[in-house]
């Protein structure tokens, strides 16, 4: 069954993955499917999107599938595709191609939108296409097949609550854990030839797409067959999900057995929030013990904007080198050194941030709290010494229009280091302003 739908909408990416209590099912290509149907109850909040990396040498890329709220509901429906290229030396490339009308299958994994797509050819794999161009900006096309070098892994068989609304829920698919990519993309008038190695997931479900957070990981090395995925669910219903491969054994995690810590953060002035450029990741289930970490070499900030006075969503795409060791209780031991891709997400609404002066940020607390409704909040710090503090969903919903602060209100800030010496900062929100900066 195809389906075509056309109306206006307002353009919006968002790159961030789920994570579920699931462990690894079969899956199959009707799995991989478009899955959009209107039951009259929550459609609004329908999301669906399909994405495809890819890394070959010192490039990067990403192109993003995406559709929500298809009945337009809202007046925002979402038609879009988004393209993604990093390359080393070059400034980060993000192009998004907005429509009226896209068309799906229900059988198989076929999707389109205007002059992209993607579609599964028996003989070859995943055939994915398309094109994006902005304004002020080169044109980007893209010509890839992707060969599965690693079967599927349905991460959550079972649809997963992952958010604050009631009734809400996500599956995630896995159908590429990893992937051997060839083909061409155009920038410009250059062309560049691609055989690296792919990724390829595929993510439906109903809930506020401003709600929940995200932290993931993906590494592959085809020639060994080994995978690895990882995905985090942050937040108040904490939940993390490891599926990997290595020869011919699918070796799984409960979400008890798994530790995902955050290492190091780092401040990025163009959204004035914070995100991690480290990650250590543990994993034992008695029979295997995982061991990985995460430095981020390419992080690429993407701002997914809601109505006022609605959060909106930075989705950090990252690029790292992954390196971990796999050990067996038989006392093998598997290691790998590869170049990968990890995100993060976090809220934005009114960011207020600062530089800590003269302190070791490693050492330091700090509590803001609006004198108006006596609300506190601890405060993020980097590893550079930058804080940072915004509004996120669960206070939107407590107060739908006034989230977190107002326009006038004060914010008194309270640092503390180890020693127990304290400084003090006060700052009045200005809503006319974007960001508000107040150093400690």
């Amino acid at each position: 069954m195809r389906k075509f739908l056309l109306a206006e909408f307002e353009t919006i990416i968002i790159i961030l993955l789920l994570s579920g209590p699931g462990l690894a099912a079969d899956a199959s290509l009707k799995d991989d499917a478009y899955h959009y149907m209107k039951n009259g109850i929550d459609d609004q909040i329908y999301n669906e999107w399909w994405s495809f990396c890819g890394s070959d040498n010192g490039s990067q890329f990403m192109f993003v599938y995406l559709l929500s709220d298809p009945e337009n509901h809202t007046s925002a429906r979402k038609i879009q595709v988004q393209a993604i290229v990093l390359q080393d030396g070059q400034e980060p490339l993000l192009l998004c191609q907005n429509s009226r009308g896209y068309g799906g299958d229900y059988g198989s994994p076929t999707f389109d939108i205007d002059k992209s797509g993607f579609s599964y050819q028996e003989e070859q794999g995943f055939r994915v296409w398309g094109s994006a161009k902005e304004a002020a900006a080169k044109a980007v096309h893209w010509d890839l097949i992707y060969q599965p070098a690693s079967s599927p892994w349905l991460a959550t068989p079972v649809a997963t609550h992952v958010g604050h609304l009631k009734g809400d829920w996500m599956k995630w698919l896995v159908y590429m854990p990893s992937a051997r990519v060839t083909g061409m993309i155009t920038i410009g008038n250059r062309t560049v030839s691609v055989n690296g190695i792919g990724y390829h997931d595929h993510v439906w479900g109903r809930w506020a797409m401003n709600d929940p957070l995200f932290a993931w990981a993906q590494v592959s090395v085809p020639k060994d067959g080994f995978s690895l995925t990882l995905g985090e669910a942050r937040g108040e219903e904490r939940n993390i999900l490891l599926g990997l491969r290595y020869g011919d054994k699918t070796i799984s995690f409960a979400s008890k057995q798994i530790k995902l810590n955050y290492s190091a953060f780092a401040f990025d002035p163009k959204t004035a929030t914070i995100f991690p450029t480290g990650y250590k990741v543990a994993a034992r289930n008695g029979d295997y013990h995982l061991e990985m970490t995460v430095n981020v070499q390419k992080n690429v900030p993407i701002s997914i904007e809601f109505p006022w006075p609605q959060p909106g969503i930075i989705a950090f795409l990252q690029v790292g080198r992954m390196q971990g060791k796999l050990l067996l209780k038989s006392g093998e031991s598997y290691r790998f050194d590869e170049i990968g891709f990890s995100g993060y997400t976090s809220h934005r609404l009114h960011p207020i941030f600062g530089r800590i002066n003269d302190a070791d940020p490693a050492n330091i607390t700090i509590i803001a709290a609006s004198e108006r409704t006596g609300q506190e909040k601890t405060v993020k710090i980097s590893s550079d010494g930058w804080y940072w503090l915004d509004a996120n969903y669960s206070d939107y919903l407590a107060d739908g229009s006034a989230p977190w602060v107002a326009d006038g209100d004060k914010l008194r800030l309270l640092a503390r280091d180890a020693n127990g010496q304290e400084r003090n900062g006060t700052i009045q929100i200005n809503l006319t302003e974007d960001r508000q900066e107040a150093d400690l």
